[in-house]
């Protein structure tokens, strides 16, 4: 082989990889779209670890239970009844997340959602136009923003061989707040 080949391929090789690697992440990210506009529940379970989701909302619900009856006077009177009924709480929000976070149950969720229509149709150009919203925080993850009301929602995919999967959804801080002030 000649000099020119050998540089061509070592120019062109790490740039086939960075491609490819881009590219996964994109059309792993595309294809949850694709499954949750045409609410495609394999599409859906594809995407999704699962498992690591359902435990890391128990994990989230769990904390903000926690915090929230620390700052309630009414909860503070009761003592340790008051930690007991949080925990009964936690385990009763436990047993909703494992019955209702799986593909079925998001797949219901988007039957029955208001926004299912703002929900662009995935094309070549939501492919493409994927680069401007997924941003990198490892060589391993990368995160998208979905805002809903002004709120703002980090979802992350981890890199799994050449796909991509939700691993993590992150919820505002005022979550709970939010709620509760809508509640009463």
């Amino acid at each position: 082989m000649n000099s020119k080949k050998i540089k061509l391929i070592l120019i062109i090789t790490p740039l086939i990889v960075l491609f490819s690697y881009f590219f996964t992440a994109l059309y792993s990210f595309h294809q949850f779209h694709k499954g949750v506009y045409y609410n495609d529940k394999k599409l859906i379970k594809d995407y999704v670890e699962w498992d690591e989701l359902r435990e890391n909302f128990k994990n989230y619900i769990n904390i903000q239970l926690l915090k929230e009856t620390k700052k309630d006077d009414d909860f503070k009177e009761l003592g340790d009844l008051g930690l007991l009924l949080t925990g009964l709480a936690g385990k009763l929000v436990e047993s909703l997340v494992d019955t209702y976070l799986n593909p079925e149950g998001l797949s219901m969720l988007i039957e029955k959602s208001e926004k299912k229509d703002e929900i662009p149709e995935p094309t070549f150009v939501t492919l493409i136009g994927g680069f401007t919203i997924i941003n990198f925080n490892s060589l391993s993850s990368f995160y998208i923003t979905y805002e809903n009301e002004g709120q703002e929602f980090p979802v992350f995919f981890n890199r799994q061989g050449l796909t991509w999967k939700i691993t993590q959804i992150e919820f505002p801080k005022n979550l709970m707040k939010n709620i509760k002030s809508k509640n009463y």
